[in-house]
């Protein structure tokens, strides 16, 4: 019997249950996102649900995002630095994050009713989308001027630099889609963090795009633990021939 093969057959096969479990988990959520309700927050706020929103975003205030400088209720950025590192192929790009930020002010949706987001509840998981995504290499850009290293003549024309920014955000009129619990708060319905196996996002994508996106990768993570149960029976087979 050959061993490695017979242990890389039990890998393969234990891998398979692993994606197995994520494609149940992508289902499962798929059918939570079905099953819930369209809540009309137009009623008076009393008591805890479970549904979907949807909404325009509006706020009393707005923040100014760091990179694309555009007006924004809640944004995240960050900034890479690669550094190429040789190997037995050539060189490996290293990313090491240099800088990472969030900030949010209180905002609501408008839609059958209204629905905050801010600290009494807090933010549910944030699916924002990009509004800057680029690869920097001038070193006099002042995104990346804090973190690059002087150099002088033909080192500093031999090693530029390469970052890469990346901003997402949402805007004030943007439309946004909520699944998640809501509770009544003082008078006010306010969106809330999901508890146990309860899925929360707010979302610029439609319900239909992100029951799709689920559905499709519920399919990928049962597709991969078929090939690898497939292959960990045949690695088994092969080694106690």
């Amino acid at each position: 019997m050959n061993v490695a093969q017979f242990i890389t057959g039990l890998l393969l096969i234990i891998l398979s249950a692993g994606f197995y479990f994520a494609s149940r988990s992508r289902k499962s959520t798929a059918g939570t996102l079905s099953k819930a309700q369209t809540l009309n927050l137009q009623q008076s706020p009393q008591g805890r649900l479970y549904g979907k929103f949807q909404g325009s975003i509006v706020a009393n205030q707005s923040l100014t995002t760091p990179y694309s400088t555009r007006p924004a209720v809640t944004w995240s950025a960050h900034l890479e630095r690669g550094t190429e590192k040789p190997d037995d192929d050539g060189s490996t790009t290293e990313w090491d994050t240099v800088w990472s930020q969030s900030a949010s002010v209180p905002f609501r949706l408008k839609g059958a009713g209204e629905l905050w987001f801010d600290e009494r509840g807090g933010l549910p998981t944030l699916d924002a989308p990009s509004t800057f995504d680029q690869n920097i290499h001038d070193a006099t850009n002042p995104i990346i001027a804090p973190y690059v290293t002087a150099s002088r003549g033909l080192l500093s024309r031999l090693n530029k630099p390469n970052f890469h920014a990346v901003e997402t955000s949402f805007a004030l009129g943007g439309q946004a889609f909520f699944v998640g619990p809501v509770e009544a708060v003082n008078g006010f319905w306010v969106a809330r963090r999901g508890e146990g196996k309860e899925y929360s996002v707010l979302t610029w994508k439609s319900e239909q795009q992100v029951r799709s996106r689920m559905s499709r990768a519920a399919t990928i993570w049962w597709l991969l633990s078929l090939v690898a149960f497939a292959a960990g029976v045949l690695a088994i087979l092969v080694s106690l021939s």
